[in-house]
């Protein structure tokens, strides 16, 4: 029986996904492997295959440990646990032939030693457990972009608020809605880099310096240094390569706090932002999580408060641990103006002014993670910062080889986040289609 019963349906905290698998009797011919790369979702997949490739079956304790409540409720562990052992693994060695994704949403194609390949697509909440899981049939190949008009057309028509913009040097090849202020999760990480970037300019910060974790530093993941012992000494260069290659929120706020959001606001102002006051008061990881999913009284004095108020308040949240349950992030908040906001010219320009720094610190942290391991169109440098949030996705590539330059800046946002969960693979072949085009 080829790859393709569908099981059961997993409604989740970010999509509504089937939860399908296909068990197939012919063997596969020879396969090319990706790697994975060192993302949150990245790391888990891996964990996943190796359940599924492992020596005994796996069991229901190992899945309760990373499966959302959410999730559970639906499809407990011990359901997920006894169809993987009764369906997949008998294909078991894997091998991954093809990856797209960002830090929290990614979509693996596997070729087993059995049967016809599969895709197996994760999704995490902010702090790091499935919140949804999909195994099903390869979609038809991907049939590549001709021209910058055909993107544009594609990404017109994919769900949600759209607006891209693409640049082969100066020059502008695609651009949809590229002004409209939008949420871009993750990406704010950006402006935080450039101002670290300055400081080090200027003299009043080292790479080499280092930050002490403490207790009210610590968010939520995307991360790692969230679980680190307090006392922990991590220097500016190594907070600064996590918070780009792994979206590492609570090093993003050491970074802040180290800076000042003050200083973080003239960066902002610096790269060219259209609208610097959409992002001030800078707001840090730790302060998103509590206004958007703490006391609800917090909300409505930041919606009705002057700048003075919000900073105050800011302070507040601040100076005491992260009160937010985990289990609380589940509805997009950014409706409420409670995210981080810019437009696709605005990453742009700041990929720009990151670039005009010179410095190979930088340069070398934006490249680490070159775009998720996709068809970059022969560039052999990729500078790459996306993010993900509910309701959210952003992507935003700068490209260079021998003199030629391009940009792709990619965001999508929906209330509803099963349509940006849904539409993630589409973004991601289209943002390969621009960066190839722009080449």
């Amino acid at each position: 029986m080829p790859l393709a019963r569908r099981l059961t349906a997993v409604l989740s905290v970010l999509a509504a996904a089937a939860f399908t698998v296909r068990v197939g009797g012919s063997a596969n011919g020879s396969s090319t492997s990706v790697d994975l790369p060192p993302t949150p979702v990245g790391e888990r997949m891996a964990w996943v295959i190796g359940i599924l490739e492992a020596g005994e079956d796996t069991t229901a304790a190992e899945w309760s440990e990373v499966l959302h409540e959410e999730f559970q409720r639906h499809v407990p562990a011990e359901q997920v646990a006894a169809l993987l052992n009764g369906q997949v693994r008998s294909a078991a060695p894997f091998t991954v032939t093809a990856y797209r994704g960002n830090e929290t949403q990614a979509v693996a194609t596997l070729a087993g030693a059995i049967g016809d390949p599969f895709t197996l697509t994760l999704v995490l909440t902010e702090h790091g457990r499935i919140s949804a899981m999909l195994l099903g049939p390869v979609a038809q190949p991907w049939e590549k972009s001709a021209s910058p008009a055909e993107v544009r057309e594609r990404l017109r028509s994919l769900p949600g608020e759209v607006s891209s913009l693409v640049l082969r040097g100066d020059e502008v090849i695609l651009e949809l809605d590229a002004d409209r202020s939008a949420p871009v999760a993750s990406t704010f990480k950006l402006w935080v880099l450039l101002a670290v970037a300055d400081a080090v300019a200027a003299g009043d910060l080292s790479w080499e310096e280092t930050l002490v974790l403490r207790d009210a530093d610590r968010s939520l993941p995307s991360g790692e240094l969230q679980n680190a012992p307090t006392g922990t000494e991590v220097s500016v260069r190594d907070a600064a390569a996590a918070m780009i290659r792994i979206s590492d929120n609570t090093a993003t706020d050491l970074l802040i706090a180290r800076l000042g959001r003050e200083r973080v606001e003239a960066a902002v102002a610096r790269s060219g932002h259209a609208d610097p006051a959409v992002l001030a008061p800078f707001l840090s990881t730790k302060e998103l999580f509590t206004l958007g999913w703490g006391d609800p009284e917090l909300r409505v004095q930041w919606r009705e408060g002057d700048d003075a108020a919000r900073r105050a308040l800011l302070d507040r949240i601040d100076a005491a641990p992260l009160a937010v349950d985990v289990a609380d992030v589940s509805t997009p908040v950014w409706q409420d103006g409670i995210e981080w906001f810019a437009s696709a010219r605005d990453v742009a320009a700041v990929h720009r002014a990151l670039q005009e720094t010179k410095d190979a610190e930088v340069l070398g942290i934006l490249s680490d993670n070159p775009g998720l391991g996709f068809d970059s169109g022969s560039w052999p440098f990729v500078a790459f910062k996306g993010g993900s949030s509910l309701g959210v996705l952003s992507g935003s590539w700068y490209a260079r080889d021998d003199g030629r330059a391009a940009t792709v800046v990619l965001l999508m946002s929906d209330g509803d986040a099963t349509v940006v969960s849904g539409a993630m693979a589409d973004f991601f072949h289209l943002a390969e289609d621009a960066l190839r085009l722009a080449h």
